[in-house]
């Protein structure tokens, strides 16, 4: 049995090992870190920069993207065509990935997620080795947007249900009866998703909601 002097010892080796392993890990910057595909306007990019001190290989690939009972769930599609699909980036070096949407553009907003993974390096197999995956949402949008949101009011609080067809990052409440500043809320929400709201906001006196696209009444449900 080992004694507890040991096992400290033995515990700030692996703590060691993983402190080493994520310095040698190499940072990938990504920008922006949305993108939006409008009608009519069928092409997107990001660029990827390499901020380490040795090359690294990328891996790119687009999902679809569905919000179902509070996680995210992927599925495979060929609605995007990715230029480059893979590549080596050079030590402070960038690359712009480029892609179109070839689908058809919907009653309500297609949302899928970009995908850019560094790739494990074949010398540092014997290695431990951290590797990035970098998820980049795209939001496709309908052929007409509709942002809506749905009040429901309860005993312990109130609930915020997104009912248009966009996605909708939610800034703050407002309401001609509500006390002090505007409520924070700073929470996105997709088409169908919904955030409760704790006793202490003013659901009961909200009338609409700051949005990224604008002021948006909110509907009794």
């Amino acid at each position: 049995m080992r004694s507890p002097l040991c096992r400290l010892l033995l515990a700030w080796q692996a703590l060691a090992l993983c402190a080493s392993a994520y310095a040698a890990a190499i940072p990938l910057g990504v920008a922006p870190i949305t993108a939006r595909i409008e009608a009519g306007t069928d092409y997107g990019a990001v660029t990827v920069s390499n901020r380490g001190e040795t090359p690294t290989g990328i891996d790119v690939e687009i999902v679809r993207m569905q919000w179902a009972q509070g996680k995210e769930n992927y599925a495979p599609t060929e609605d995007f065509v990715v230029t480059p699909p893979s590549f080596r980036l050079q030590p402070g070096k960038n690359r712009l990935i480029r892609f179109r949407f070839n689908g058809r553009h919907g009653e309500s907003e297609a949302v899928y997620r970009l995908f850019i993974r560094q790739l494990p390096e074949a010398d540092n197999a014997s290695q431990v080795s951290l590797v990035l995956n970098i998820g980049v949402p795209i939001f496709v949008s309908p052929i007409q947007a509709a942002p809506a949101i749905g009040l429901s009011r309860n005993a312990t609080g109130a609930e915020l249900l997104n009912t248009g067809n966009v996605t909708l990052t939610l800034l703050h409440l407002e309401g001609r009866d509500c006390p002090g500043t505007p409520f924070r809320l700073q929470t996105r929400l997709f088409p169908g998703q919904s955030v409760a709201l704790d006793a202490g906001s003013p659901g009961a006196c909200a009338s609409a909601v700051q949005t990224d696209r604008g002021l948006v009444p909110l509907t009794a449900r």
